[in-house]
């Protein structure tokens, strides 16, 4: 079921939360500026705060893709790099969305974290559609995937059933079977949740 900023659904049950990509955090939610001239979604980042903090205290399993995972490490209360092309500038980005697409490049995965275990690997080559990317990690949260340069890729956190958030997009790379996996672990620990039991954690 598709959850909107017009169409909440907050009175409903759900066995997981995936929350997808599209416009920048909005930079106050972190205390930085705000681009000018720039068509930020206030209401649907009202909205997913709003789920991102009941999915957290009640255990819901959560994955976060690209602007999801960035807004769940600003919900645990850290920062975001607003563009990644200043803050590492030795690295060459692409700009233009179709290269963004088509652009690849290599991630670490961390040791023993749940993305390693997932997707029984120890790196990916991913793509890079995105300006914004995790600065300060949020309380409770782990860094589970790099890039060469420092850049962080994926977070995770250890007290929860499943709680992931991945950089890149996985569903454009739908035809390599360790991006698949990341789906079906997420949709089978949806599965298996049981009653939810409050958490103590970072809920603001």
């Amino acid at each position: 079921m598709a959850l909107t900023a017009q169409t909440p659904h907050d009175n409903l049950t759900l066995d997981g939360l995936m929350l997808g990509g599209g416009s920048d955090v909005f930079p106050p939610q972190f205390g930085a500026l705000p681009k000018t001239a720039y068509a930020y979604d206030l209401r649907r980042e009202a909205m997913e705060l709003a789920w991102l903090r009941r999915a957290w205290a009640e255990d819901m399993p959560t994955l976060g893709i690209c602007r999801g995972a960035q807004l769940m490490n600003v919900a645990a209360g850290g920062t975001l790099h607003l563009d990644m092309a200043e803050t590492f500038r030795e690295t060459r980005y692409p700009s233009h969305w179709l290269e963004q697409i088509h652009f690849r490049k290599r991630i670490l995965l961390e040791p023993g974290s749940l993305l390693a275990g997932v997707v029984g690997d120890h790196e990916l080559r991913v793509n890079s559609i995105h300006n914004q990317a995790v600065s300060d990690l949020g309380q409770g949260l782990k860094v589970c995937a790099r890039e060469a340069n420092g850049a962080i890729q994926a977070i995770e956190a250890p007290s929860r059933r499943f709680w992931l958030g991945v950089q890149f997009h996985p569903e454009f790379l739908i035809y390599e079977h360790r991006c698949r996996r990341i789906f079906a672990a997420f949709a089978a620990a949806a599965e298996k949740r049981t009653t939810p039991v409050p958490k103590s954690g970072h809920a603001q």
